[in-house]
């Protein structure tokens, strides 16, 4: 057994990579799936609620529950940003001043074998009530919507589950490191969904590139397990469900729709964790892995953070500058500028905080095709720009809109600065160009 896998089979002692932050004043705990106040009741002003119970009274069927981060009061109700230039309705929590965020203390490889035989009996409809009802959900470029995928599956049965451990990001891998220092969890995780869902095959993509080590913790996990670990050369934007089920299974999955409509059934190392953690112990998802690259002052910090918690309160404790003005979710590629409001969730978790970029005014399209050739879908950016000119989507989708996964390549390369990616999603309808 490495080093790695022992240290995460003695299950004593907290990773250090993820340490906790305190708790805010206060938190903004999401809704998820509630398009408006209406789908949602919720409790009094002033009202106690303890840590883990739900703080609204009702909620959407298809959402995950509202959970409370720590013991603490009801303070209202309030809109907040949970990936660019989405709002969402927030629960607005004021935790006890005397609580710290629990930290993840790593499983034991021989647990996962109690977990799933505690699992044998149970279908897929009371695995999502125990997902909801324990605050449970992932939606983000990486791992789309959890819940959905796994009602879809009760209608459209899979074959293959991947656990996506791919970073989209080399400057905050995220992924790897929550894949290192909590392997019980993930393999449980990916184990889990194979089970209830009868897919035959279980699969952690893992980067093909480096020293292994950080994959030596799922490795051991996995021993003795139908998870088999699947190396594969991590070039951004490789790690897009798109890309990935094409290059493991040759199937075609639409980019914007489930990855369940061509069979296989995809999230990555934090949803994977969580879920688990639900399965192993029946822990909630009160708390969320956070990954932040600070480009001023040249460190990357990963932590834990509670479900809430804004991203000016995150940087706050980390001592980053809030001066610098360019915050962006993901790859910095994908242009996903987010706000100092933007609450910490299932979504994206990794942040680049850098210095504003400078101005660029953009030049004339000089046909040269490097968005063609970048473009990982090939795609024709330029001829979609002209679209957008033209407010014309007939035309957008001869070019290939329908394709475009938004990764950005093409904006980069671009010689003449063109707003290409920006083009593209003004042509989808998303309404934040600007933000995006």
């Amino acid at each position: 057994m490495t080093d790695l896998a022992a240290k995460a089979s003695e299950g004593a002692q907290p990773v250090s990579d993820f340490a906790p932050l305190h708790l805010p004043r206060r938190l903004a705990i999401p809704v998820i799936g509630a398009e408006s106040a209406d789908s949602i009741s919720a409790k009094a002003q002033g009202t106690e609620v303890e840590r883990g119970e739900p703080v609204l009274d009702r909620w959407p069927e298809s959402s995950a529950v509202p959970l409370a981060s720590a013991r603490g009061r009801i303070a209202g109700m309030t809109t907040r940003e949970w990936r660019a230039g989405r709002g969402v309705p927030a629960v607005l929590f004021e935790p006890d001043e005397t609580q710290i965020i629990a930290p993840w203390i790593p499983a034991r490889p021989e647990e996962i074998a109690a977990m799933l035989e505690r699992i044998k009996g149970m279908d897929l409809p009371a695995a999502i009530e125990q997902l909801g009802r324990r605050g449970v959900w992932a939606d983000s470029w990486k791992s789309p919507d959890l819940l959905a995928q796994l009602r879809a599956c009760l209608r459209t049965p899979v074959d293959t589950i991947i656990c996506n451990v791919l970073d989209e990001d080399p400057a905050v891998p995220l992924q790897s490191r929550v894949g290192a220092a909590f392997a019980v969890e993930v393999a449980a995780g990916a184990l889990t969904l194979a089970a209830l869902t009868r897919a035959q095959r279980a699969w952690a993509v893992v980067s093909a590139w480096g020293s292994g080590e950080q994959s030596a913790g799922l490795a051991g996990a996995a021993t003795g397990t139908p998870l088999k670990l699947v190396p594969l050369r991590n070039d951004y934007p490789q790690a897009h469900p798109t890309l990935l089920i094409h290059e493991l299974t040759g199937r075609h999955a639409r980019p914007g729709r489930l990855p369940v409509e061509s069979g296989v059934l995809v999230l990555d190392v934090v949803a994977a964790a969580a879920v688990g953690r639900c399965f192993l112990n029946d822990e909630p998802m009160l708390t969320v892995p956070v990954g932040v690259r600070d480009h001023g002052g040249g460190r990357t910090h990963f932590v834990l953070a509670p479900v809430g918690m804004q991203l000016s309160d995150v940087l706050a404790q980390l001592e980053i500058s809030p001066h610098q003005s360019d915050w962006r979710g993901g790859n910095p590629l994908r242009e996903r500028r987010v706000g100092p409001a933007t609450v910490l969730g299932g979504a994206d978790a990794s942040f680049t905080i850098a210095p504003a970029p400078p101005a660029r005014n953009p030049d004339p399209c000089i046909r040269c095709a490097w968005c063609v050739e970048g473009c990982p879908v090939r795609i024709q950016p330029a001829g979609l720009l002209d679209a957008a000119q033209q407010d014309d989507r007939g035309v957008a989708r001869e070019y290939g809109l329908d394709a475009c996964i938004e990764c950005g390549i093409c904006s980069y390369v671009c010689p003449s600065h063109l707003p290409l990616l920006a083009s593209i999603r003004k042509l989808r309808g998303s309404g934040n160009e600007g933000r995006e």
